[in-house]
């Protein structure tokens, strides 16, 4: 397809101090951008950043946003099959089918409008470390929606951790401030900066009484960022549900979208993300 030529800045953090939370989900619409042919986004280093421990292994923070790019371009074009390829083995175990996939990507994970968004001139997409050695953490915000994924090398190339909404049922976790709601509603509302960012986990495999291993989990740990800036998270727990708020610090929200994803290990080597668009009113 032909395309106007489109410009966006592709920001590249330094490294930020691991500590025991992350997040990735979505929310609302956005306004789809003409095709058009790509142009390489502009890289650029935060000088201030700190520098990385020596022991530590390099993250390929260039690397990770051009896959996350790569999979953002093929939704738009609405071709799933590429997209599933990009997608961890453990992503795609938990998303299902190829077909489950695209149904999946349709309704809960990324709109090909969405990706449009996050793709055109008026879309922004930063990279930076993940929650764990090797991993990634790649957000996109356009207009008043957000999104987040993390990207790590699995041996066989750069891949994709987005299972999205299970396709057995409702998430089992849900925005409350903002109040953005469940992954699979995806309401676009301004935060309530007075109070901490609030997200609820409910142990739906406990309250059905069902043993094993779930898709989501009932994370005792989680991994938050605001952008791709590492924020510290507390949890207040019960036998059923956990709501983990995440403090503002000296990043307070704006009238400015920001990206706020909570990452966590569903079991060693599985990971999900939730991510809500952060604004004031």
């Amino acid at each position: 397809m032909t395309q106007k030529n489109m410009h966006r800045t592709l920001i590249l953090l330094g490294a930020v101090a691991t500590a025991t939370l992350t997040l990735a989900g979505c929310t609302g619409g956005a306004d789809a951008v003409s095709p058009s042919t790509t142009v390489a986004p502009t890289a650029s280093v935060d000088p201030s950043a700190s520098t990385p421990d020596a022991s530590a292994v390099a993250v390929p923070t260039e690397e990770a946003a051009a896959v996350v790019e790569e999979y953002l371009t093929a939704i738009q074009a609405e071709q799933y099959g590429e997209a599933y390829a990009l997608l961890t083995d453990e992503s795609r175990a938990l998303a299902g089918s190829e077909a489950q996939f695209a149904e999946s990507a349709v309704y809960s994970i990324v709109r090909s409008e969405e990706a449009a968004g996050y793709l055109g001139t008026g879309g922004t997409i930063e990279a930076g470390p993940g929650p764990a050695e090797g991993t990634v953490l790649v957000t996109a915000v356009s207009d008043r929606i957000a999104d987040g994924w993390l990207v790590r090398d699995t041996g066989a190339g750069m891949r994709i951790d987005d299972a999205g909404v299970p396709s057995t049922g409702a998430s089992p976790y849900e925005w409350v401030n903002p109040a953005s709601g469940p992954e699979d509603v995806r309401d676009s509302v301004a935060v309530d900066p007075a109070a901490p960012a609030a997200l609820i986990f409910r142990d739906l495999a406990a309250e059905a009484g069902v043993e094993g291993p779930g898709l989501v989990g009932f994370p005792s740990t989680i991994t938050a960022y605001l952008g791709t800036v590492e924020v510290p998270a507390s949890s207040a727990m019960s036998d059923l549900q956990a709501r983990w708020d995440i403090a503002w610090e000296a990043s307070a929200p704006s009238a400015e979208t920001q990206p706020l994803t909570v990452a966590w290990e569903v079991e060693p080597g599985s990971w999900r993300t939730t991510t809500t668009a952060v604004y004031t009113g």
